[in-house]
């Protein structure tokens, strides 16, 4: 039975878990070992926001001159090292301790000790050096305010940006450009929009810390670029899109913010408080618009004033895979917000607080921010339109419009029915016509209205809250329609029609073990251009699991690989390898892909095969006892079984499946209708009676076109069946395969049940994932029996092939093991999946249970 096995790169036995278990003090021990640098900053960090009360909120900013300040009012000594060490707030003082913890270590283990705190220490006081001297060039200019010239800094995340842009020179190529886009997306973004002057300093140091790091990788090997261009673009455009949804939004929660491009938060505020206070002198068709704001104001219409910026961010979601419809949705939102920006202009609704004194300063950051930045992007779009060219299929986007159509109508008729219901919530009661007006500007953000007239408004009661609310409603619909969209792709046989026969006529030139696999149903086949490589795969929650070895010459294995994924990636899917041998593994390891195992395939080899001696007594003692008991085998396929005999079958596979109790399992596990294959063969045990007493099925692999070998696949008895009969059935398949010119025979494995390997003395670092995975395999030990399966195997004496999982980005591993638990269970109903996980966590706590009474 081909299925998947997870033993894990560290050989993860039960016995194996044990100690893992049972070292985590020590393994703790031996991270702070690793790390020392990073925990004693946030202890240091922990300790001085305890000593200053900034961990019980109070205010320590440029308490007793610790604080950095301009060259022109110097600080003591000691600032440089306070700045760099002392927290302003307890929030400062979690998010330092919290980088500290996480993202410190990771830049350690890259630089090492030494480095990491030359690099902390060098940054941050060249980062106060620099910012100090911006401060004082900055000093009495009219444009900017005499606060953040003056405004001391407080802040060990300067320090821990600088070691992190150091260490990312030292990091992997696809880690090296993550860190570094994510770093300077992030800390510009704060820069820009909430603009206090941490943000700046950290901004400085994040710089500094880079050159640093360049320094240090000088001698280092240069290491390219693995990923397609087309990815590469594709991320650093949403990171964009992201930086200018999320910077307002920094700025509006900061109280407005100082940045250069703060002034864009005004656009989504819930109302202009500058206005609304030059209205109480000065009356202007806009006043009414803005009494109103004020009036209604409240949660719900400040959530619907920055649907603008949380339909960027879900713009950016999208343009990372490719989609079509985020990058029309960047397209639309952003000339929205621009064109808001021009009307605003002609409408008379911008505000300048000092228009005598650095107006025209003010207002070129107001252009540059409000025209410049959703112009720029709308432009940087179009440009790159055909990155995004992934397309959800027809039927989602008529779905789409069916629900955010029926939604609106929705909206607009609860608006009207309860609004016509309570109008003794107006002062002025509206008219039939005022209600239908007003409904449908429910829907649209306050900002997009300025100069558009003002309708009656409720005051209190259930119209004030359908009035509030009714928008933010229906923009929920929308965005939860968006995303399914977003993960819906064309069904895999839509891709390539007439793939299924050129993967057939490759798989008998020359296949592996396993690779019969991809005939399966479910399975799609991409097929190069020149018709002499194809890989089998199934997409499942945008992840498309390619299933087993490519079929290619190994000359041309390295190019197969980057065409499939580049083939995925430009279909906006994360493309993963799954059960592939170690011959592919310096070629995906060249690619700069990860890779895991994930079991052990067991083979028999044929040519000696004799099944005598003493090694060989497990397996010769039942197929004797079965042969003097008249059990014989029989060799058939499935369309020359008898319909008795196919009826056993089924009873014998449904008996199997209702005794678990739980979901039969897919992908790479083959069931009843696999059988039904003209290249699949049988191998039946039938008693003297002439009862079917168990079964097998074969799948064969090829080269040249010749059968060289057999892969086992299905494996059922009955449930009384006589003890042995699965060993006499592999015995008697085996010396029938040899005899029939088999090289080899393949049992294949058993899921979540590894080879056992010594146990390293001492405690030893286990990847998160192979934990996990040795976690489940424990778990679902009494569920599956997949580690008694595989100890069954091991009776013939097998070589082992280890199998991997290789995938490219280890952040996408969440999706991808959940697209693997959906591939094995395709068909589960949500209470097969809770009877699933019940059963799971009842073995482990079974298991755990069991290592304590051991």
């Amino acid at each position: 039975m081909r299925v998947a096995t997870a033993g894990g790169e560290s050989g993860l036995s039960p016995e194996r878990i044990g100690s893992v278990r049972a070292g985590r003090p020590a393994a703790f021990v031996a991270q702070l070992r690793r790390t020392p640098v990073a925990f004693a900053f946030a202890f240091v960090v922990l300790s001085t926001a305890l000593a200053t009360g900034a961990a019980r909120g109070l205010e320590v900013q440029g308490a007793l001159g610790w604080g950095r300040s301009t060259l022109q009012t110097p600080s003591a000594w000691w600032a440089a090292a306070t700045s760099l060490t002392v927290p302003d707030s307890a929030v400062d003082a979690i998010l330092s301790i919290a980088l500290a913890l996480t993202v410190l270590p990771i830049a350690e283990r890259l630089l090492g000790s030494a480095r990491t705190l030359v690099s902390m220490a060098v940054a941050g006081v060249t980062a106060l050096v620099v910012g100090a001297a911006v401060q004082s060039i900055l000093t009495g200019l009219p444009e900017v305010s005499e606060i953040a010239t003056r405004e001391t800094v407080l802040d060990p995340a300067i320090a821990i940006s600088g070691a992190v842009l150091a260490a990312s020179a030292l990091a992997s190529a696809l880690w090296r450009r993550r860190i570094r886009v994510v770093a300077f997306a992030v800390l510009g973004m704060f820069a820009l929009y909430a603009g206090d002057v941490d943000s700046w300093f950290r901004l400085i140091g994040a710089l500094c810390g880079l050159g640093i790091g360049m320094l240090f990788a000088r001698r280092a090997p240069h290491r390219p670029w693995h990923r397609s261009s087309t990815r590469e673009t594709r991320s650093l455009i949403a990171a964009i899109v992201a930086v200018t949804a999320a910077g307002p939004i920094a700025a509006l929660i900061s109280g407005g913010g100082r940045g250069p491009l703060s002034m864009a938060a005004m656009s989504f505020a819930q109302f202009d408080q500058h206005l609304v206070d030059r209205c109480n002198a000065d009356y202007t068709r806009l006043c009414d618009h803005q009494a109103a704001l004020l009036v209604t104001r409240g949660a719900g219409p400040a959530i619907l004033a920055v649907v603008p910026l949380v339909l960027l961010l879900l713009t950016a979601w999208g343009l990372r895979s490719g989609r079509r419809a985020a990058w029309m949705l960047g397209v639309v939102v952003n000339a929205a917000i621009a064109g808001l920006a021009v009307l605003s202009i002609a409408f008379g609704g911008v505000v300048f607080v000092d228009p005598d004194n650095g107006a025209a300063f003010e207002w070129g950051l107001w252009a540059v921010s409000s025209i410049g930045v959703p112009a720029g992007v709308l432009a940087l779009l179009i440009i790159t339109r055909r990155r995004f060219a992934v397309a959800a299929p027809r039927r989602a986007v008529r779905a789409m419009l069916g629900i955010v159509s029926a939604a609106f109508v929705a909206c607009v008729l609860v608006f009207f029915l309860v609004e016509s219901l309570f109008p003794k919530a107006f002062r002025v009661r509206p008219t039939a016509m005022d209600l239908l007006d007003e409904a449908v500007r429910r829907f649209v953000p306050p900002a997009f209205l300025q100069g558009v007239g003002e309708l009656p408004y409720p005051h209190m009661g259930a119209g004030l809250a359908v009035y509030q609310w009714i928008g933010v409603a229906f923009w929920a619909v929308v965005i939860v329609a968006m995303l399914h969209v977003y993960r819906a792709t064309r069904h895999p046989d839509d891709v390539e029609p007439h793939s299924a026969t050129v993967y057939r006529s490759l798989l008998r030139r020359g296949a592996g073990t396993l690779s019969f696999l991809g005939t399966w149903p479910g399975n799609a086949h991409w097929i190069s251009a020149d018709l002499e490589a194809s890989v089998a795969y199934r997409v499942v929650n945008g992840v498309a699991l390619a299933v087993a070895d490519p079929l290619c010459t190994s000359a041309r294995a390295a190019r197969t690989l980057r065409e499939f994924a580049d083939f995925a990636y430009g279909r906006g899917w994360t493309p993963v390898f799954y059960s592939i041998h170690e011959d592919y593994l310096p070629d995906l390891h060249a690619m700069g892909w990860h890779t895991v195992s994930v079991g052990e395939e067991t083979v028999m080899r044929l040519g000696d095969l004799e099944l005598t001696g003493s090694q060989w007594q497990k397996v010769r003692q039942p197929l004797n006892r079965a042969e003097r008991e008249g059990m014989t085998a029989h060799w058939t396929r499935w369309q020359d079984l008898s319909a008795s005999m196919a009826a056993q079958i089924v009873e014998i596979s449904e008996q199997w499946v209702a005794d678990r109790g739980l979901p039969e399992m897919g992908f790479t596990i083959g069931g009843v209708d696999e059988l039904n294959d003209p290249d699949v063969v049988l191998l039946l045990a039938v008693d003297a009676q002439g009862r079917l007493q168990a079964v097998t099925s074969w799948m064969p692999w090829w080269e040249r076109g010749a059968v060289t070998g057999w892969t086992l696949d299905f494996m059922r008895r009955r449930e009384d069946a006589p003890n042995g009969v699965m060993e006499f059935l592999i015995a008697k398949a085996a010396l029938l395969m040899k005899a029939r010119g088999a090289a080899a025979l393949s049992l294949s494995g058993a899921p979540l049940a590894g080879r056992p390997r010594p146990v390293p003395e001492g405690p030893a670092e286990v990847p998160t994932l192979a934990r996990f995975l040795g976690w489940l395999a424990t778990a679902m030990e009494p569920v599956y029996g997949f580690a008694s399966l595989f100890r069954f195997k091991s009776k013939f004496h097998p070589e082992y092939r280890t199998l991997y999982l290789a995938y490219a980005d280890p952040v996408t591993l969440p999706a991808v093991g959940s697209a693997v638990m959906r591939a094995y269970l395709p068909d589960a109903s949500p209470r097969e999946y809770l009877a699933a996980m019940r059963s799971i966590f009842a073995g482990a706590a079974g298991a755990q249970a069991e290592g304590r009474r051991r």
